[in-house]
């Protein structure tokens, strides 16, 4: 018997739920064969583990309702990409905002009849929307943000923003640095209009967490590491304090996907098993999950809707410690952040005037290629399946390919740098400031760095960024050179990819640069 053939055999009839949540030029597309497996109201129902101040969800539906075109902005990673489910057109976002269309029809300033915008950024986690968020601060109008970082955020390594030690980098400094990236966030969000006040949600879909993440799919191994690498319990707390409402595909996944014990939450006769839900040994569903993470998001845009009719019949009047005081500026005081962490990355993320090389940006070098004043063995491109994942990559076993960029420093005189670290196939560059746009350094750039494991210890003069670790994984990092710019002070970053090491593994030899940015 396939699984399909089980599936229609094992789970029951469509429910009501589905003929309220959709429209029914949708209904098609959400019909039972279509769908990973039938989703009932009761699962639907848990899907609202915190509601959060829903002062700015009840304004964006307001929009909804005088049939105002409005822009969404999906802040996600793989998932929210549709990786290993055929792209952005079998994604969640492009199925949510059918169903906008569907449901909410706009008219345009003019009179014509609009169409709500779905807009996307190119980094993958907290810390890279951190480093970049001109992609977020660009956008002119953006009316709601989901946010989904749970399982990319846990691979954030330390904090090298901080200004002050956040303590020893064992235990649970990784849980204290995704918070402390998500914080700064959602401060800034907070803190943004475009025009008006940004409606938030934090969007669980990662929904599995890496429990199925084993060789065999070891029951043990699941339960031992279930939860470690998926961080939404941190992302629920640090949304209950901020009350940013959250939206859960997670909460009543998990359960379905072990209910009917261990050995089948990896079998493929329980149509609710984690195996079915995965088109691969990560977080990343197939087309009909994402239909499901969809309907998850109307359905609880729908329960809000309900809520926000029933308080204008019942006239009730908001006391004014629930009010959201972020829509006149005023916040709490930062969990996470010290108050000049606050000043440094909240309040001045809005300064126009930090330099921002972004080689993620699809559009190309039109937007950095007046900084690249040397380059031997560089090339910008995308090295992904999906054809989405750009950045500038040299990949040369012997090394030796250089790079030098055309700096000048900010306020702070910081200089940081993103890429990609990896498991397999990712090596070794260094970097320095000087005066030149020659290589000053050809001899270190091709003498094989032979640690096993390479340390992170630095001279001030040659830095070493670091791509290649042991996780099965491939994620940006960050890392902000010791080395200082005067304010206003021009000088040229060198970047070069010293050889293969042979303890690393894979064949290849590759250093993806993501960005720099000066402040």
């Amino acid at each position: 018997m396939s699984i399909s053939d089980n599936k229609q055999s094992n789970t029951p009839a469509r429910a009501p739920i589905m003929e309220e949540t959709f429209p029914k030029n949708l209904q098609p597309t959400y019909a039972h064969q279509n769908l990973q497996f039938n989703v009932t109201r009761s699962m639907l129902r848990q899907s609202r583990p915190i509601v959060g101040n829903t002062q700015r969800l009840h304004g964006y539906l307001k929009k909804l309702h005088i049939k105002q075109c409005t822009t969404v902005l999906f802040l996600g990673g793989s998932v929210t990409d549709g990786h290993n489910a055929g792209g952005d057109k079998n994604a969640y976002p492009k199925f949510f905002v059918e169903w906008l269309n569907a449901k909410y029809p706009c008219v345009k300033k003019d009179g014509s009849p609009g169409m709500h915008e779905m807009k996307k950024t190119h980094a993958q986690n907290s810390q890279t929307h951190f480093i970049h968020w001109s992609m977020v601060s660009e956008i002119q109008e953006i009316d709601l943000v989901f946010i989904e970082f749970n399982v990319n955020d846990h691979f954030i390594k330390g904090i090298p923003h901080a200004l002050e030690d956040k303590g020893p980098d064992y235990g649970g400094l990784n849980e204290y640095a995704d918070c402390w990236y998500s914080e700064t966030m959602l401060r800034r969000l907070l803190l943004l209009r475009k025009p008006d006040p940004i409606a938030i949600v934090t969007f669980s879909a990662d929904y599995i967490g890496r429990s199925w993440a084993t060789a065999d799919m070891d029951p043990v191994n699941a339960r031992q590491t279930l939860f470690r690498y998926n961080e939404e319990p941190a992302k629920l707390w640090i949304s209950a304090m901020y009350e940013i409402p959250v939206f859960s595909a997670s909460i009543w996944m998990l359960p379905l996907a072990s209910k009917m014990g261990t050995a089948l939450q990896f079998n493929d006769s329980n149509p609710y098993s984690t195996s079915n839900w995965h088109a691969d040994r990560c977080c990343h569903p197939r087309r009909p999950g994402h239909l499901i993470l969809s309907m998850v998001l109307a359905h609880c845009m729908l329960e809000e809707e309900k809520e926000m009719i029933g308080q204008q019949s019942d006239n009730v009047a908001v006391e004014k410690i629930e009010r959201d005081l972020t829509y006149s500026g005023v916040m709490r005081d930062p969990i996470y952040l010290s108050l000049e962490e606050e000043a440094l990355y909240v309040q001045n993320a809005f300064d126009e005037h930090v330099a921002d090389i972004d080689f993620t940006d699809p559009r190309g070098d039109e937007l950095w290629k007046g900084y690249v004043v040397s380059n031997d063995g560089w090339t910008w491109y995308a090295d992904n399946r999906d054809n989405d994942k750009f950045g500038f990559i040299a990949n040369c076993t012997e090394g030796g390919s250089h790079i030098a960029l055309s700096v000048t420093g900010g306020k702070f005189g910081l200089i940081e740098l993103s890429y990609v670290m990896s498991y397999e196939g990712f090596g070794v560059s260094l970097a320095w400031l000087d005066g030149t746009n020659d290589n000053t350094n050809q001899g270190q750039c091709i003498k094989e760095i032979k640690e096993t494991i390479v340390s992170n210890v630095r001279t001030k003069e040659v830095e070493k960024l670091i791509a290649f670790w042991e996780e099965t994984a491939s994620v940006p990092t960050v890392q902000i050179l010791k080395n200082k710019l005067e304010e206003g002070e021009t000088k040229v970053l060198h970047i070069c990819l010293t050889p293969h090491n042979k303890h690393v593994k894979g064949t290849e030899n590759k250093f993806k640069l993501l960005g720099v940015r000066v402040y």
